[in-house]
């Protein structure tokens, strides 16, 4: 009894070993890979939904991103509207893979520097942590793919991947103990992300839909954060630009600080 129990155990581990043909971190440099450009410059609609009121507040914000390699990038973001926070901004910098990142404030008039242990609080009122900001970091995360899917409804195969933080400090640093993404196996975009608290515990879920093909790559056109019973954040791209030269003074601190900016 016991040998035939053993079997099945080691039948059934076998058969969800054999459920995806890559591992989790071939899928998600090759997603690296396939969907990176160098540059990007989007415009966005924002609506951040209070669950129990119901109140909705809009916002414009601005996106610019460059990216060299790997372990070289830099993203600035800002807010055009409303007039109470606009020209409130975030800027990024990853260089030879050190990761800086620093808000600016109009009333303040100044930049003030996210420290390490403040990733995981909320940008601006939004859903959106800082961390989440940073995009996919694949040398602050370890990736298991645990099996494949139906998703598309139906129409495609999915990778389910896990993303745990590299060691408890990081795992500390964004507030996540680790995320589920949903990738799909054709296009290699991701389709869905759950974020479970330190406590292993659901909570929050990114969706993002409206996909479109730019050249050989793809994005979506709306990405939805659902802090579950909280708040929702929605955001939906109104313009984009792929790949077209960005000049370097997007990505200057005095660019922010001098506020050329705000127009």
């Amino acid at each position: 009894m016991k040998i035939f129990i053993f079997t099945i155990i080691l039948l059934v581990f076998n058969s969800a070993k054999a459920q995806c043909d890559k591992t989790g971190s071939k899928i998600m440099d090759e997603q690296d890979v396939r969907q990176s450009s160098k540059s990007e410059e989007e415009s966005q609609e924002i609506v951040i939904l209070d669950v129990s009121s119901n109140k909705q507040e809009k916002r414009q914000l601005k996106r610019f991103n460059i990216k060299k390699d790997d372990k070289n990038s830099k993203s600035v973001l800002y807010f055009n509207q409303p007039i109470t926070i606009k020209g409130a901004g975030l800027l990024s910098w990853k260089d030879n893979g050190q990761e800086n990142q620093w808000l600016y404030v109009p009333e303040l008039k100044k930049l003030q520097r996210i420290a390490s242990g403040s990733r995981k609080n909320y940008f601006m009122g939004t859903d959106f942590t800082y961390a989440d900001l940073e995009g996919e970091n694949r040398k602050k995360n370890q990736y298991t793919c645990t099996g494949e899917v139906s998703c598309q409804k139906g129409q495609s195969k999915c990778y389910v991947i896990e993303a745990k933080p590299i060691d408890e400090e990081e795992s500390r640093n964004i507030g996540y103990s680790k995320r589920m993404l949903l990738v799909d196996k054709k296009d290699l975009i991701t389709l869905k992300i759950v974020f479970y608290d330190l406590r292993a515990k659901k909570l929050k879920t990114a969706e993002y839909a409206n996909w479109t093909q730019v050249g050989k790559l793809w994005r979506p056109n709306l990405a939805i954060m659902d802090r579950h019973g909280v708040q929702k954040t929605f955001i939906k791209i109104t313009s984009r630009k792929l790949n077209e030269k960005i000049d370097e003074i997007v990505f200057a601190k005095r660019y922010l600080q001098k506020e050329m900016h705000i127009k």
